[in-house]
């Protein structure tokens, strides 16, 4: 599975960005603000179908991002509809969070005197002033950035902390070359215990006994665990394991694994058995002209 998105709305002078970079700092995140994404999406159209493409163009870029890498956002995105489609468009498990503050804080915060050239009509279409700010009824968490007691820029990063949370996983390192029915017999062991999956894939040569290359077998398992709580990383070609004490895991051996399982081998699936690979494997390799279909 992929990262978390975590898309920061709220009025011009909130404290979305400085809220943003601090986060994305704490928790090795990749931050998408106005800054950033500029050289990727220059939007000159303010209206609102032009704002409409824009945002969406940004959820589906870090939608790309959060496969690798967890995404923080900071954008007004000052319409209800549009921050609905946009958690259409980004991972199942993302989160919108309102950065809140009245309009009076944020016009007095205002630095680069944005809303007095609103009022005066110098600058159109500017949110909380000749445009609205929808209620974010779709917001999922809001963050008081009034400056109150309590409320500081650390206080509402610390807030955001349980998102970028992940349980423990369990390594399972191989060739994986390719994944088959007894792989996939000791990924579900893993996930039916509730267990966080992480499949290494040992980045071995290819060779005419070992023809898939590592970023092949990657695709393969992530196609097959799309939905399910499973990373595949491409790690060194180990030569052993070594560890110190009381190292916080422990080393262990899958144990009563059946017979039928036991005896899959990979060499024979390379072969052209097909009895020992799943659906969904077979609908990649097929896709991947590794096998014919026949």
């Amino acid at each position: 599975m992929g990262n978390k998105v975590v898309w920061l709305i709220g009025l011009s002078g909130a404290g979305k960005t400085t809220i943003a970079e601090a986060a994305a700092k704490r928790y090795g995140a990749e931050l998408l603000d106005g800054d950033t994404i500029r050289d990727f999406f220059s939007n000159n159209d303010f209206s609102r179908q032009g704002r409409e493409r824009h945002l969406l163009g940004i959820a589906k870029m870090a939608t790309l991002m959060s496969k690798h890498t967890p995404v923080i956002c900071s954008f007004i995105t000052p319409y209800e509809d549009v921050r609905e489609r946009i958690l259409e468009i980004l991972p199942q498990d993302s989160i919108m969070v309102h950065v809140s503050t009245t309009l009076e804080v944020c016009e007095d915060r205002d630095v680069k005197g944005l809303y007095a050239k609103a009022r005066s009509g110098e600058i159109s279409n500017f949110t909380g002033i000749s445009d609205p700010f929808d209620e974010p009824h779709c917001a999922h968490m809001t963050l008081d950035s009034s400056g109150a007691p309590g409320h500081t820029v650390d206080d509402m990063v610390e807030e955001l902390s349980h998102l970028f949370e992940k349980p423990k996983a369990v390594l399972l390192p191989g060739r994986w070359q390719p994944l088959h029915v007894g792989h996939e017999w000791l990924i579900q062991q893993e996930l039916d215990k509730g267990k966080r999956v992480v499949v290494g894939i040992r980045d071995t040569p290819v060779s005419e006994s070992d023809p898939y290359p590592a970023h092949l077998r990657k695709r393969m398992i992530e196609h097959r665990y799309a939905d399910e709580d499973v990373d595949a990383w491409i790690m060194p070609d180990i030569e052993a394991v070594s560890y110190g004490r009381k190292v916080g895991y422990e080393l262990r051996e899958a144990q009563d694994i059946p017979a039928e399982v036991f005896a899959v081998s990979a060499t024979g699936v390379r072969g052209g058995n097909r009895a020992n690979v799943s659906e969904r494997v077979m609908e990649f390799m097929i896709a991947e002209g590794i096998w014919d279909g026949e």
